[in-house]
C-alpha cells in the first residue's frame, strides 16, 4: 500500500477525480438530499454539492483508507453550512439597512458599515495574534478538514485539536462581544 507522500499529486488526484464521478453518478440524488435538507434553497444545495466534489478532488486521497462517501457528505454537510453562513451575514446586513435601503439614513448606513468594518478588522488582528498552531488548526477547520485531518496534519490527537479549536473559539467570540 503506499503512503500518501509516495503517491504523486497528480495520480491522487485523478483517483479521486474517478472516485468523485463514480460517486456522483451512484448518489446524486442522495447527496441532493443532504443537501437541500442543510440549505435555504434549491440553488445553494447545488451550489455546495458542486463545491464538495470540487473539495473531494482536490482533497481525498483514496489510499488513506477513508470512506469516500461519507467523507464527501460531510463536506457537502459543510459546504451547506458555509453557504448559509454567508447568506445569513449577507441577509443580516441587508436587514440592518432596511428592506429597501431607504429606511435609514445616509449617515447610520455609514456608521453600520464603519461598525461592521471595525469588527472585521479586529477579527482580523485576533486572527494574526493567535498561536501558529492555533491558526494553521482554524485555517484547516475552516477549510473542510475533520478534527481527526487536523489531528493528523498538526501531529496530535483529535481531543487535543478540539482543545485547541475552543481556545480559539473563545479567543475569537470575545471580539464579538
Amino acid at each position: 500500500m503506499f503512503t500518501a507522500a509516495a503517491v504523486p499529486a497528480s495520480a491522487r488526484r485523478d483517483g479521486a477525480s474517478s472516485l468523485a464521478e463514480r460517486l456522483y453518478l451512484d448518489n446524486r440524488q442522495r447527496l441532493l438530499t443532504i443537501a437541500r435538507g442543510n440549505c435555504a434553497s434549491a440553488e445553494d444545495a447545488e451550489e455546495a454539492l458542486h463545491d464538495a466534489v470540487v473539495l473531494f478532488i482536490e482533497r481525498f486521497d483514496p489510499s488513506c483508507g477513508s470512506p469516500p462517501l461519507p467523507w464527501l457528505m460531510l463536506t457537502l454537510k459543510r459546504r451547506c453550512w458555509a453557504i448559509y453562513g454567508r447568506r445569513r451575514g449577507l441577509a443580516e446586513v441587508l436587514a440592518r439597512a432596511g428592506a429597501d435601503g431607504a429606511a435609514l439614513s445616509e449617515a447610520r448606513t455609514v456608521e453600520e458599515l464603519a461598525e461592521i468594518d471595525e469588527k472585521a478588522s479586529s477579527l482580523g488582528r485576533e486572527v494574526q495574534a493567535l498561536r501558529p498552531e492555533e491558526r494553521r488548526a482554524l485555517a484547516l477547520l475552516v477549510s473542510g478538514y475533520s478534527y481527526r485531518d487536523i489531528a493528523a496534519r498538526l501531529g496530535c490527537t483529535t481531543k487535543q485539536v478540539d482543545r485547541l479549536l475552543q481556545r480559539v473559539r473563545a479567543k475569537l467570540r470575545e471580539v464579538d462581544e
